[in-house]
């Protein structure tokens, strides 16, 4: 989680600096030195710690271990991290900008050219430091955040959820979104898990409204999924609601201030589009079923979502609606998007649902460990209520 939190406050405080036109450079440098402090500061989630967890962090370090060596040796060729978020670290390396001549089409096209920047600046710190922009030396941050995320459920979820995780192909094998790719969903599946264990714990909204900021300035997806996730956090840390509005607004302000100053491309604006959603509605069951049938396509999930379906039915019967609550919200948004989208229904979904589906895994992972008694009982509860430690 640490490495986490690293990753993102880099990312986001050299966006916000170099926004404020601190040169590139000296933005990194201050932005490493919030990333290391971070790294160093006092985490309060309760880990679980079953007796049998050697077994499951084995089995989840296999595929780790398996993509490490196919990173080492197999060039990166998925189309969206070459097209998109490596060509705009390389931009932002070479030109010492986030908004340099690049992001404004006088070096060649930007595609996608508004794609929130936190993880191409992490990418670039990383060509700055190695003088080279070579794809190979990138491939290990992505890498670095897949076992980050794992551990992160191996720690304060399950070990066995851990191991599922690792396994999963969409994660460890696909290479459109997953571990082999540059692709950034990992990164808001890494973040989404986090902001849900600091809203259960229900102890720092200062560092929740952090992970929330991270999303924001990952992926597109990351603002309307940040704000589900800031709503549903309301119930956990009530009268302290302002300390995580800080960071989230702050986040938002400087992603739009920075959109204002760089032309669109081809991006989609479903913020433009989404007035247009009740003269779509005969799109709506189509993208249900077809959203559906990934979920539950055995060669890329297996029983994955059809356990998780069941677990967080079972949740939500129980009254403890919040994994629900985050997993049906944002499955609401991404169905609304392809509904309003100009795009043909069924090649968008075909394109993006798995991807989008990697987002949700951590609540998911959560509601199967929480049905299957594999998560202790009072980590539910936020902080306050328990017991304190003498």
């Amino acid at each position: 989680m640490r490495l986490l939190f690293a990753i993102g406050a880099f990312g986001s405080v050299t966006f916000v600096l170099a926004l404020l036109h601190v040169p590139l450079v000296a933005a990194m440098a201050i932005a490493l030195v919030v990333a290391v402090i971070s790294a160093f500061m006092e985490y309060r989630l309760q880990p679980v710690r079953p007796s049998d967890a050697g077994t499951p962090h084995v089995i989840a370090a296999i595929p780790i271990v398996i993509v490490a060596i196919n990173i080492a040796i197999v060039p990166l060729h998925d189309f969206d991290g070459r097209a998109f978020w490596l060509l705009k670290a390389k931009a932002i390396a070479h030109e010492r900008s986030i908004d340099g001549p690049f992001f404004h089409g006088r070096v060649m096209g930007a595609p996608r050219n508004q794609y929130p920047l936190m993880m191409p600046i992490d990418a670039a710190a990383l060509m700055i430091a190695n003088g080279s922009d070579d794809d190979r030396h990138v491939r290990w941050l992505y890498l670095g955040i897949f076992a980050a995320l794992v551990w992160v459920v191996a720690r304060y979820v399950n070990p066995w959820c851990a191991a599922i995780l690792a396994w999963l192909p969409q994660f460890a094998v696909a290479t459109e979104g997953g571990a082999l790719s540059a692709y950034s969903d990992i990164a808001i599946a890494a973040f989404v898990t986090c902001a849900f264990l600091e809203m259960i714990d229900g102890d720092s909204p200062m560092r929740f409204g952090c992970w929330l900021a991270f999303l924001v300035l990952t992926k597109n997806e990351g603002l309307p999924v940040a704000l589900i996730l800031f709503a549903i956090g309301l119930t956990s840390f009530r009268k302290r609601w302002a300390r995580m509005i800080v960071p989230l607004a702050l986040a938002i302000a400087a992603l739009f201030a920075w959109r204002a100053q760089i032309p669109k491309t081809d991006e989609e604006d479903y913020i433009a589009l989404l007035p247009s959603l009740p003269s779509h509605l005969r799109r709506l069951v189509p993208a249900l079923l077809q959203f559906a049938r990934h979920a539950f396509t055995f060669s890329t999930w297996g029983v994955f979502w059809i356990a998780a379906a069941i677990a967080l039915v079972i949740l939500a019967w129980r009254s403890e609606w919040r994994a629900p609550a985050i997993v049906v919200a944002m499955c609401a948004v991404y169905i609304a998007a392809f509904m309003v989208t100009k795009w043909k229904l069924d090649e968008l979904i075909d394109v993006s649902a798995d991807r989008l589906l990697m987002h949700m895994a951590g609540p998911a992972l959560f509601a199967i460990a929480r049905v299957t008694g594999g998560f202790a009982r009072n980590r539910y509860s936020p902080r306050e209520h328990r017991p304190k430690a003498a």
